[in-house]
């Protein structure tokens, strides 16, 4: 969006660029998806599965509300970005007698960045680079 520096606060309608559909798949059915997902938890090292997506939960479904900021007296092209954090794994396990192997997407949370076309965010956090470069362009040192 542009604005003046004159504009104050502006709202921000938040577009969406791409959906997360959270999946399980194993090779052996008595595997269940929660037994996966509460493995990759573990893993993780987070407290609840519930934190993470389960199967079939897009993450457009996700409750996204206009964004209003104070474009503190900047003048330009101004961009509010959301995202949420995304895991695509695969994995094999061995039980007893057997081995089985699958899939997992899911994602968890949310998170936000507020970005002004020409300055550089200074992050190594991939999506906020990638939201910079959907609107604003390449990334100038």
């Amino acid at each position: 969006m542009n604005v003046r520096k004159s504009d104050g606060w502006v709202t921000f309608d938040p577009g969406l660029v791409r959906n997360i559909v959270a999946q399980v798949s194993t090779s052996d059915d008595r595997v269940s998806a929660h037994q996966v997902l509460a493995a990759l938890a573990k893993r993780l090292k987070w407290w609840d599965v519930e934190q993470l997506a389960a199967p079939g939960e897009e993450s457009a479904d996700r409750r996204r509300h206009p964004v209003k900021v104070d474009s503190l007296g900047h003048a330009g092209r101004l961009v509010e970005a959301e995202g949420v954090q995304a895991v695509d794994a695969s994995f094999t396990v061995t039980c007893p007698g057997r081995e089985v192997y699958g899939g997992v997407t899911t994602w968890f949370g949310h998170t936000g960045a507020s970005l002004a076309c020409g300055v550089n965010p200074h992050t190594k956090e991939p999506w906020v680079q990638e939201a910079y470069r959907l609107t604003c362009g390449p990334l100038r040192p």
